[in-house]
């Protein structure tokens, strides 16, 4: 008897520490897998926009291919989402993509995504690609040390058919605020 009065309940006391410390990692543990799945459910809308913006790609070039070899390439047609000029807008203004009705892909792709894209042809003017004054990105078949190019003895000398090159730019909106740009270059 005289051992059992001698106890203090010091090991209750350590039980309860340890209680309490295993309650406070498993509440953090259930916030950290919170967070890990918004994370992941982020990266997959993300993913998404991206996968979506082939689409956008895609209808800009059926557009280009319709339209090459007229002299609806010579201007800017803001409202098509043509421009002739090569330029930087602000991405981010809703204004600059509102624009061109016709740009819009659909309405919504599966995944909740809408799909808009611009055409800028890379030249400094508007007008004939070939009219003076007006330079514009082309595969020429001229030695470019002669006109401004490399003098380096191992420079690339691009040779072919003269080519005028278009920047395609797609915006993809997703759900829960999710943008992605995407950038294409062709020629034609």
């Amino acid at each position: 008897m005289k051992r059992r009065n001698a106890e203090r309940g010091a090991v209750l006391m350590v039980v309860l520490v340890a209680l309490v410390a295993m309650l406070v990692s498993v509440i953090a543990l259930s916030r950290s897998m919170d967070t890990h799945h918004l994370v992941a459910g982020n990266l997959a809308f993300r993913n998404s926009t991206v996968h979506s913006s082939d689409t956008g790609v895609q209808s800009a070039v059926v557009w280009l291919e319709s339209t090459v070899g007229t002299p609806t390439l010579n201007t800017t047609n803001e409202v098509g989402g043509y421009y002739a000029v090569l330029a930087e807008p602000d991405w981010d203004d809703e204004m600059f993509w509102s624009q061109c009705a016709g740009c819009t892909v659909s309405a919504a792709d599966g995944a909740g995504n809408r799909v808009q894209w611009v055409v800028h042809r890379m030249c400094s003017s508007e007008g004939n690609i070939n009219a003076a004054g007006n330079s514009c990105s082309l595969l020429t078949s001229t030695p470019t040390a002669a006109h401004g190019g490399s003098f380096s003895a191992d420079a690339t000398k691009f040779t072919g058919v003269a080519q005028n090159y278009y920047r395609i730019s797609v915006r993809v909106l997703g759900p829960r605020n999710t943008s992605t740009l995407v950038q294409a270059f062709v020629s034609l």
